[in-house]
């Protein structure tokens, strides 16, 4: 199969990549044009294309040419130095319009299908009482999610007007070897062995190991009853703040120290600072039901949350050695 991947040099892209080769696909990979002569070498095997930027303007079709599958991971997540304004159009520009333009071009290529990995950012920040499953009213809660959110919108449309199939999946929190951002901080977190504020934290957030989530992907590359759906994909566990961080503090060897912290108080400390995002992360429940894929595809994580996090922190201590 001929597969168009782009975001191969990022997280999950990394991972997706080298399991493709594995599979013996054809594979087409698209970088921004200031990576050009600095792409590592595991890519070697692809068909690497350069374009300038991903947004509305983007040039594809000469890519495109010949490709059955588009799997779509290239996005932009963190802006640090950005106002709101300039975040919010620049997520628009590159999540949503960058989106829309390449499905379209692909569409009018004969790409038959389109694997878009959005975010479970899309039903929300919080749970409202249940977890969150395919069924929920769309509740997108900031620049990233509404773009994600507006992109799954646009794809929809498209799809009903083409022969192009459409896969929405939306995943949690990813982790894994090599994870950033705040899967990253949490580990350097639990390693320090500082004390935290987490003694009396029961909340439900669900996770994705990296190793499952590329599984999904390629399940919803090829299966015949994935086209036109969407799908919440999880390691099919919830965990607390505080188990999590148990978790990964016995991998390490460590014993986590706790300290109670009223919940209100928390919240009102950290809006006060202007941290009420980190109040949600740590102490609110984000958790999912992943049971429409398994029922609809039969897909079940083949690596269990224990494993994932045991791998992971495995990772973090040799990379810190």
């Amino acid at each position: 199969m001929k597969i168009l991947l782009t975001g191969a040099n990022g997280f999950v892209g990394r991972a997706l990549y080298r399991v493709l080769l594995e599979q013996e696909h054809e594979i087409s990979c698209v970088f921004r044009k200031k990576y050009q002569g600095r792409v590592d070498r595991e890519f070697a095997s692809c068909n690497p294309f350069f374009v300038e930027d991903l947004d509305g303007q983007t040039f594809w079709k000469d890519i495109l040419e010949g490709i059955d599958v588009v799997i779509h991971l290239a996005a932009i997540a963190h802006m640090m130095t950005k106002t709101d304004l300039e975040q919010h159009r620049r997520f628009l520009a590159v999540n949503y319009e960058g989106t829309w333009n390449l499905a379209v071009q692909a569409a009018q290529k004969g790409v038959k299908r389109f694997v878009f990995v959005s975010s479970i950012g899309v039903n929300g920040k919080v749970n409202q009482g249940g977890p969150f499953t395919e069924k929920d009213l769309e509740s997108p809660h900031n620049s990233y999610t509404i773009a994600k959110f507006k992109a799954e919108q646009v794809l929809r449309e498209i799809e009903t007007k083409t022969s192009m199939e459409v896969v929405t999946i939306r995943p949690p929190l990813v982790y894994g070897p090599y994870v950033k951002a705040n899967f990253l901080k949490l580990l350097n977190l639990v390693y320090s062995g500082f004390p935290l504020p987490f003694a009396g934290v029961a909340n439900k957030r669900s996770f994705i190991s990296l190793e499952n989530l590329v599984d999904s992907i390629l399940v919803c590359v090829d299966h015949k009853n994935a086209g036109g759906k969407t799908y919440i994909v999880s390691d099919n566990n919830a965990l607390s703040t505080k188990e999590l961080i148990q978790k990964i503090a016995e991998v390490m060897g460590k014993r986590p120290r706790f300290f109670y912290v009223p919940y209100g108080l928390m919240k009102f400390f950290l809006g006060v600072v202007g941290k009420r995002s980190v109040y949600e992360r740590l102490w609110g429940n984000l958790y999912v039901d992943s049971s429409k894929i398994y029922k609809d595809l039969g897909w079940v994580p083949r690596v269990s949350l224990d494993q994932g996090i045991d791998r992971t922190v495995r990772w973090y201590l040799k990379s810190r050695q």
